[in-house]
């Protein structure tokens, strides 16, 4: 199960739901897998350790694999419109990423959170 801390105080929606962070709070699941992938700099992510699926013996474990590949997953949201739509592409579930992380700035820049809410309700 993922596990992330979070590093920063800050606020987010997920799941069209208001949540507020706090620096040294511990998130796990759906959650922590989302902040993992797109709040890299504002989360750590915990390095558990694996249960033995009975699979490889050793310390040798192949890495996860996804439908997107490491230099995917990071998302800065406080990147141009365009290289976070470019992030984004025609990804529902990135697209809602994205649009909790824009909406929890200060001051979320309009035209990305309609290009984005359009993405995401498609």
């Amino acid at each position: 199960m993922p596990r992330v801390v979070v590093n920063e105080n800050f606020k987010m929606f997920h799941g069209h739901q208001p949540l507020t962070l706090e620096a040294g709070q511990v998130i796990e699941g759906s959650l922590a897998e989302l902040l993992a992938r797109t709040a890299r700099k504002r989360v750590t992510v915990l390095e558990d350790e694996q249960p033995d699926t009975g699979g490889s013996s050793g310390g040798d474990q192949d890495p996860p694999t996804g439908d997107h590949g490491p230099a995917d997953d990071d998302l800065d949201i406080d990147a141009s419109v365009a290289d976070v739509l470019a992030w984004v592409g025609d990804d529902r579930e990135r697209a809602v990423a994205a649009l909790d992380l824009e909406e929890a700035k200060d001051n979320p820049r309009s035209t990305l959170v309609k290009q984005l809410a359009k993405i995401a309700d498609a």
